[in-house]
């Protein structure tokens, strides 16, 4: 196994992660796109240095827990059943678990490593030259890794972020559904997300295929709007994903102009629907209203 030593003293390159400009630039916000990046070979992704991080991040940013595999459109994301105490296995057990007793290590918030965080802003800081004159400027940065067993699945969902969602070991497959096609996820069940961290995971059955698929191999990424649903499948191996999360001046918008709807939405008014980059006047006007009392405060403060 390469210690931390020396897999922190490896530089990452600007063209770790490749994207188009343009690319970026139409798709922001409101659809997916491919993605090529490096990181199959890089040391921090190889299995035992990820068992170390795994032993090193505190309690509450892992998780060992058995996989779902039966395949379905309606989960409530509590298919996972959590697996018993896996801090005292050896690196050598836990990596056998991840395959032959159907474990999942799940990875929260990696930047907070000093290593993964090093690797996290190296990343969005080679991608902000494409990504901030087309979203403005990046901030909110997190990082997750998962280490998954064959044919396991990531249920339906949706989340608030702008993801690069990365293939490092192994093959998956996600599917994205179109984050603007309201008779997949409405515009109530957005604003009960936001107002109220209210999630919710069922797709109309006869909406379930209306996705797009990408099939991913080491190597391959997808960009993800936020709150696309999608959900995500590995093959027929361990599989190695990592996720690098990041706000932007529209998803923070987004974010407020939901919020701001379900007030009205409570008092009888049907609020109409929200731009992908919820840049109209009348969204703005509606940031604007719900940013006020912070900046009176602040004022008041000085």
């Amino acid at each position: 196994m390469q210690e931390f030593s020396q897999a922190s003293s490896v530089k990452f390159t600007d063209d770790l992660i490749s994207i188009a400009p343009a690319s970026f630039a139409d798709c922001v916000d409101i659809r997916p796109f491919s993605l090529q990046h490096k990181l199959p070979s890089h040391p921090l992704f190889q299995l035992e240095n990820l068992v170390e991080l795994a032993k090193r991040l505190p309690a509450g940013q892992r998780e060992y827990v058995f996989a779902k595999q039966e395949f379905g459109s309606h989960d409530d994301l509590n298919q996972y059943r959590h697996a018993a105490e896996n801090d005292e296995l050896s690196t050598e057990e836990l990596i056998n678990a991840i395959e032959h007793q159907n474990v999942v290590i799940v990875l929260r918030n990696v930047e907070s490593d000093p290593v993964y965080g090093e690797f996290v802003n190296d990343c969005l800081d080679s991608l902000a030259k494409f990504v901030e004159p087309a979203a403005g400027q990046i901030s909110g940065r997190e990082s997750f890794i998962f280490v998954s067993p064959p044919n396991a699945y990531t249920p339906y969902h949706w989340d608030p972020e702008q993801n690069f969602f990365m293939q490092v070991r192994g093959r998956k497959q996600m599917a994205v559904y179109d984050v603007s096609d309201r008779s997949i996820i409405s515009e109530e069940a957005l604003e009960k997300y936001y107002s109220q961290g209210q999630l919710i995971t069922k797709c109309d059955e006869q909406l379930f295929d209306n996705y797009q698929l990408f099939d991913m191999n080491p190597g391959d990424g997808v960009y993800v709007p936020v709150t696309a649903p999608h959900w995500v499948k590995t093959l027929d191996e361990v599989s190695v994903s990592v996720s690098i999360n990041f706000r932007t001046p529209s998803s923070i918008r987004r974010d407020r102009v939901f919020r701001f709807n379900q007030m009205l939405r409570k008092i009888g008014l049907r609020p109409s629907a929200v731009s992908p980059r919820a840049d109209r006047w009348t969204e703005l006007t509606k940031v604007s209203v719900l940013e006020l009392p912070a900046k009176i405060k602040k004022v008041l403060g000085k």
